[in-house]
């Protein structure tokens, strides 16, 4: 028993080493677009698929139409809303030339939501790049112009910034601490720019930034149609047909809004934690549990010791040293991305609600129970055959929604 616990730790040690010793790379190499313009000034068509966007439409609209590149049509898909979001972007349209706005058309079987309308989008479009942006974004007066410089310079056929949130609750602040360590603190990003290895591969949906003819040759968005984590499976497209690729700070350049409640954010972040392992379920569980594992039994080890159990002195050493790199690792995220220092002093609470929330994806996923903007995620049609292994599982889901 004491050999194999002696190689959980060694193994929890070399895991949270792998993140600090990731994070210090990345500092180095997670750099900034240049704030510098391209030589070549081809048209760029940027594509903002809007469903029930009313409240943050204007604000997008706002900063594209303030970028110093100028040689841009802005593409509004209106992807079926049910508030004032078409009238809003048909009122654009007719007061810039440059901008074109459309309705959707009806969802397809097997079609994810965004995913259609930005394929529908890409149909209309005539530039020789594309950038995919949220409508919950709103860019820099030099976004543009540095990312395609950055495109041009390192002779790259796609770029994701990673944006500057801006949280409105505390559960949001909490989730994404462990999101911005989940992907800085795992994903090197200079050996991911130069091997095409898809599982190194991230994607940002606040800015995709493409050359047209890479997007074309993957397939687009009719290539991972049916998929929700649309930005992570193109960023893994390009990196499987072999294109070249960069992850960088934007941070200065993107913002982005949080989910304005708490609710939101549990249930925003469910309907793609699950989705980020296709929907495998044993992938999902080893991950799941082995998190808990890193994460906790460090901890408990420490307060065992320090409510006077007896711990063997390596045993202890081991587990303080998983502590610390883990907590060096989240400082160096949290940085990296914008979020408070403080974030490393709380980070096991934070894995708390992502535990949650990953939870929530799960169980959901089984029969489409979790909606977002009043569509169902994809089910997995296999919720008959887990309902009795999962069975207090899923009664403790069904207790969330009906007291939520």
């Amino acid at each position: 028993m004491n050999e194999i616990f002696n190689n959980l730790l060694l193994t929890i040690v070399i895991l949270s080493g792998y993140t600090f010793l990731v994070s210090i790379l990345n500092v180095f190499s997670f750099a900034k677009p240049k704030p510098l313009f391209p030589k070549k000034q081809n048209l760029l068509s940027i594509i903002v698929p809007c469903r029930n966007e009313e409240e943050n439409i204007n604000n997008c609209v706002d900063s594209i139409l303030a970028q110093d590149y100028k040689n841009i049509e802005l593409l509004l898909i209106d992807d079926n809303s049910t508030d004032n979001t078409w009238n809003i972007i048909k009122n654009l349209s007719k007061s810039h030339k440059n901008i074109h706005s459309f309705k959707g058309k009806p969802l397809p079987k097997n079609w994810a939501g965004k995913n259609w309308a930005c394929d529908q989008a890409v149909k209309r479009s005539s530039g020789d790049f594309l950038l995919f942006i949220d409508a919950d974004t709103t860019l820099t007066e030099y976004a543009v112009s540095s990312g395609l410089k950055q495109l041009e310079e390192d002779k790259i056929e796609f770029l994701t910034l990673v944006p500057k949130r801006k949280f409105f609750n505390f559960t949001d602040y909490l989730i994404w601490i462990m999101v911005s360590w989940f992907i800085f603190s795992w994903i090197p990003f200079y050996v991911a720019r130069k091997i095409p290895y898809s599982l190194l591969a991230a994607g940002f949906g606040q800015f995709l930034l493409f050359n047209k003819e890479a997007y074309a040759k993957i397939g687009g968005h009719e290539h991972i149609k049916g998929l929700v984590l649309d930005d992570f499976e193109l960023a893994r497209s390009i990196k499987n047909f072999g294109f070249s690729s960069s992850v960088m700070d934007g941070t200065s350049l993107v913002e982005t809004n949080g989910y304005k409640t708490s609710l939101e954010s549990v249930d925003g972040h469910a309907k793609s934690i699950f989705a980020t392992f296709r929907y495998n379920i044993l992938l999902f569980l080893v991950a799941f549990f082995g998190l808990l594992i890193l994460f906790y039994v460090p901890f408990l080890n420490v307060f065992s010791f320090l409510f006077g159990y007896e711990i063997e002195s390596f045993y202890l050493l081991l587990s303080l040293s998983s502590i610390a790199f883990v907590f060096m690792s989240i400082l160096l995220s949290s940085k990296a991305f914008s979020i408070s220092l403080l974030s490393s002093f709380i980070y096991p609470i934070a894995m708390i609600v992502l535990l949650f929330s990953g939870y929530r994806s799960f169980l959901s996923s089984f029969d489409g129970e979790l909606e977002w903007k009043g569509r169902s995620t994809p089910s997995t049609g296999l919720r008959k055959i887990y309902s009795i292994i999962f069975a207090p599982f899923i009664f403790i889901n069904w207790v969330y929604k009906k007291i939520r």
